[in-house]
This record gives C-alpha cells, sequence and structure tokens, in this order.
C-alpha cells in the first residue's frame, strides 16, 4: 500500500510526502513548488482564478476537465496529470486560447486571466460549442476588463478549433504510467490525520467500523471550503475513489442508478435526453469547475435543506443503496433525514449508490430554484412537484420543497388535496395556500420567513401556468 502522492503536473512527474500530501493543490503549485500562475482569490471555489486542467485515464487517452485547484487537496489528484497556464504552450509557442485572449484584449490586470485561460482551454476540449461559453465561464469572475472582450475571444475559439491538449505530451506514456497508480490502495498518515483511499469495498467498511467519525471525501468542494475558511480538518478521511463500479451510471427499467463517484458532470450528461428538466436544473448547481469533482451521492450525504437533489429525489421517491458490515440494504430517501444533516445512516456504512426512477409518459415533472444570482449560488428556496394526470384530472401528485425546513420537506396536505382536482387555476391556488400552511421557514441572510412562505404558495401557480404555457407552445 502506497503512503505518498504520484502524479504528473506539465507532463513530469511529481511524488509528494507527508504534510504536503494534506495542502490544498493550488497552494503546492504556488508555495511548494513555485508555480504561481495559478491563483488564489476566493480560496472557495467560487472565482475560478485557480482553474487548473485535471486529466485523468481514459481508456487509452486522458480526458482533461477544469477543476478549482483552490479546494481540491493533493492527495486527491493522485494519478493524474495536472496542466498549468505554464503547461499550455508548446514549444515556446502560445496555446490558441492564450492568442486569441490577447488579440481580443480580453485581460487587464492579469489576476484572474490564467483562470479563465484554463476554464476555455478545458471547453475548446470538450468542442467549444459557441452556445456554451457563457456556462463554460460561469465559475470565473473578471473585475477589470468586463466579458465583452473575453466573449469575443471564445468566438474566435469556437471558429477555429484547437489541437487537444494530448497533443502537447506524450499521451502514450502518461497512460502506461498512470493507469498502475490509480489501481494502487492509497494510505498516507502524517501527524495523527489518515487519509485512505481503498481499491475494494470491503476495506472501506472496515475502516468506517474502526473510524466512525471518518469524513467520506468524494469531490470534497464542500470540505475544502471549510479548511481554507475555518481551519476544519478531519483527523480521520476515506475516499471509495478507487472502488471500481461506483464511478458507473446504470439505466435499468427506466431507473438511473448512479455510483457514489458519478460526479455532476457524469450525471449533467446522461440525463439531458432522458430528464430534461434535471439537466436544465444542474446547469445552475455550481460551476463546471465545481461539477467536474463533485458527486451526486456527495449532495446527498451532506444533507443540507437547500440542496438541489433532494427535492427531486423526493418526489421520485429514489432509492439509496447503503452497505455496511451487515451487507447491502436498500431505502427511500424519504424519511432518510431525520434532522438537520442527521440520517438514518449507521456510523460503520456507506452509501454507495442512488437509484432515480424517471418520470412515466403521463406525468408532469418541474423543478424550481431561487437564489440570488442565477448561476453558482445556493437556493434561497427549491422545489420539485410531480403529478401524474388522467385526462385533466389530477390522480397522484408529490411535492418537496427545500429551504423552508430542518431537511428537504414532502408536504402531504397539499399533496392529498390535488388528487382527484381538476388541473385549473383555481386548484394551484387551493394547493399554495395548503402549502403555506405545512412549513414553517426561518429568516435568515438569503430571506426572510414571509419571503419563503409566499414562494411555498407561489411555486405551485407557476408550475400551473409553466405547464399551461409548454401546452399551447406544443399546440403551437
Amino acid at each position: 500500500m502506497r503512503d505518498h502522492v504520484r502524479f504528473f503536473l506539465n507532463g513530469q512527474e511529481r511524488i509528494v510526502r507527508g504534510q504536503d500530501a494534506f495542502a490544498t493543490l493550488a497552494e503546492y503549485l504556488r508555495w511548494q513548488l513555485g508555480v504561481c500562475g495559478t491563483k488564489v482569490v476566493c480560496a472557495e471555489g467560487d472565482c475560478g482564478a485557480c482553474t487548473v486542467l485535471v486529466g485523468r485515464v481514459n481508456g487509452d487517452d486522458i480526458r482533461y476537465l477544469p477543476i478549482d485547484a483552490c479546494i481540491q487537496f493533493v492527495f486527491q489528484i493522485d494519478g493524474t496529470h495536472v496542466v498549468t497556464i505554464e503547461g499550455l504552450p508548446t514549444n515556446g509557442d502560445l496555446h490558441p486560447v492564450q492568442r486569441a485572449m490577447i488579440d481580443s484584449h480580453g485581460s487587464q490586470c492579469g489576476y484572474c486571466t490564467p483562470g479563465i485561460v484554463m476554464a476555455l482551454a478545458g471547453w475548446a476540449e470538450a468542442g467549444a460549442q459557441l452556445d456554451d461559453a457563457r456556462i463554460a465561464l460561469t465559475g470565473n469572475l473578471c473585475r477589470c476588463t468586463g466579458y465583452v472582450s473575453i466573449l469575443e475571444a471564445a468566438d474566435v475559439i469556437a471558429a477555429t478549433p484547437c489541437a487537444p491538449i494530448n497533443q502537447h505530451f506524450d499521451t502514450l506514456q502518461l497512460v502506461n504510467a498512470l493507469r498502475p497508480i490509480v489501481a494502487e490502495p492509497l494510505r498516507i498518515t502524517v501527524n495523527g490525520r489518515t487519509y485512505f483511499a481503498p481499491n475494494n469495498i470491503a476495506d472501506a467498511v472496515a475502516y468506517k467500523t474502526d473510524h466512525a467519525n471518518a469524513a467520506i471525501i468524494a469531490g470534497a468542494t464542500e470540505l475544502g471550503v471549510l479548511r481554507n475558511k475555518r481551519g476544519h480538518e478531519p483527523r480521520q478521511m476515506l475516499s471509495l475513489a478507487r472502488t471500481p463500479g461506483l464511478d458507473s451510471i446504470h439505466d435499468d427499467d427506466n431507473v438511473l442508478s448512479f455510483g457514489s463517484n458519478v460526479t455532476w458532470s457524469q450525471v449533467e450528461r446522461v440525463v439531458e435526453s432522458r430528464m430534461p428538466e434535471f439537466h436544465r436544473n444542474i446547469l445552475r448547481f455550481g460551476s463546471p469547475q465545481i461539477r467536474h469533482v463533485a458527486t451526486l451521492v456527495g449532495n446527498i450525504a451532506n444533507g443540507s435543506p437547500i440542496a438541489d437533489s433532494l427535492p427531486l429525489l423526493a418526489v421520485m421517491d429514489a432509492e439509496l443503496e447503503i452497505v455496511g458490515p451487515a451487507g447491502t440494504r436498500r431505502r427511500s430517501i424519504n424519511g432518510f433525514f431525520t434532522g438537520y444533516k442527521q440520517k438514518d445512516l449507521r456510523d460503520d456504512e456507506l452509501i454507495t449508490r442512488v437509484l432515480l426512477p424517471l418520470p412515466a409518459d403521463n406525468e408532469r415533472l418541474r423543478l424550481y430554484k431561487v437564489s440570488r444570482r442565477n448561476d453558482l449560488d445556493i437556493s434561497t428556496f427549491c422545489a420539485a412537484i410531480r403529478l401524474q394526470m388522467d385526462g385533466n384530472v389530477i390522480i397522484s401528485a408529490a411535492i418537496a420543497y427545500g429551504g423552508v425546513a430542518a431537511t428537504v420537506v414532502r408536504l402531504p396536505n397539499a399533496e392529498q388535496f390535488l388528487v382527484g382536482q381538476s388541473f385549473s387555476e383555481s386548484t394551484f391556488r387551493q394547493a399554495g395556500r395548503k402549502a403555506r400552511a405545512e412549513v414553517m421557514p426561518i429568516t435568515d441572510v438569503r430571506g426572510s420567513a414571509d419571503f419563503r412562505l409566499q414562494l411555498c404558495e407561489n411555486v405551485l401557480r407557476k408550475f400551473y401556468f409553466d405547464e399551461v404555457g409548454s401546452y399551447v407552445e406544443a399546440v403551437a
């Protein structure tokens, strides 16, 4: 079992031992290696100045994705190839993204520029579809230039496809070097802190049994923020990243099954055609840099009452696959959360999968998120509404709200009222009033209790008008 981190940086192998393995990638690059093109501003994954490309073995190739180095730990990039702004030029020639930014005057102070370049380079790797340029830059802030010239650079990139990163390095050599690294279990212990990444579920369960308080590491996007802002550093950390099969997605009998290592980006690709309403919602979850590392199961395990996935999972009655010393069990996500971030999950158990049923053809599903910013913001209020219709009569209803209680909640009174009612504005007005009476939200920095109560009522009317609008559009 290996006790150190191995990865490649701009084509050169790096071995990291001791305390440096627990640093963030941005800290290691800047403080230990003097690779300072990667900047740190917010230290919480919001501004994108720290964006780098992380390449992982994908068959006989390497797939590169932009991530936020300020909230990614060194132990997480074991077995990868990291490309920073310094690694983009080839033989002294600027990368086409760098050249486009210069020619379009897309930089002033330059502090945010490396992260923007790396985000656009990741976008170019994915094919640089022009209508996705704004989404590609969601995770990058620029306070000097303004985005017009940056988007002009994106226009140039989309019109002139870039050579893939794999042509800049000896990809075959990298693949051959990285493949055995990611197969090895990793256990690093320094000054009483341990990071353990076994390569089988049995060892993971055994470790969790012996270390009940171990933090489960997936994307670690929240842990990175807590560490940078509050100094939170768990003594024991367990990762399932090397456990075979947990990065897979299955589609069986209209049930999508997502392993615990499946990232939001993977979910995004799969549900675009299978569940477009969920896809639309995912595009507002974090930024590409966040979605490339954060996981759906991590969003569930964190158990926030404003978690983006939970209202949908609740109304679809999704199931969780849970593994422990006694074996594997399944349970509905409804009732799984027993209080604020409290779960029906024993100290020796791990969530390994979530099973999400797809809506039937006669069902109507809509998801809503209210936040101060459209992009890269957490919810003030979120909701999922699912109805099954027989003609113009509602025969079943499921409603879940987030941001109105200590957990995401179902609304049984409003659901029961809707069953048997005609699909009309009056019906949803009444349902909204019943929904409002079922919750007791608090006032916080994102919104007042009264504001949230009004949203509880209004969102059901919005659902009605959205459905009517969709029908009219379809007929036209």
